[in-house]
């Protein structure tokens, strides 16, 4: 069974709302998921957010790489610039 890093840290975020300890509950997650679970350090820090009052379980978008690409769109787009290249290649070849 597969468990995500979402879940993983709904996991952290019940266990801090429990008051355990995040050694604890690490030790946990590797026992169970080996090298699937989070490191202890991300497990350190998620603690930290949700200390500090965070209510997602998900990481906040941040400026940069968008967290998904729109590949259709991208892919249209490349496409067109292509077909346009060809017929300005095609145009030049017929007018030497």
């Amino acid at each position: 069974m597969e468990v995500t890093r979402v879940e993983q840290r709904a996991y952290i975020k019940i266990a801090i709302i429990c008051g355990r300890n995040e050694m604890e509950f690490h030790s946990e997650f590797v026992e169970a998921l080996e090298n699937k679970a989070l490191s202890y350090r991300t497990v350190a820090w998620w603690v930290g957010k949700f200390q500090e009052g965070s209510v997602f379980t998900s990481a906040e978008q941040r400026s940069g790489r968008p967290l998904s690409v729109r590949t259709h769109l991208a892919r249209a787009v490349i496409e067109q610039l292509m077909d346009e290249d060809r017929r300005s290649r095609q145009h030049t070849k017929t007018t030497k």
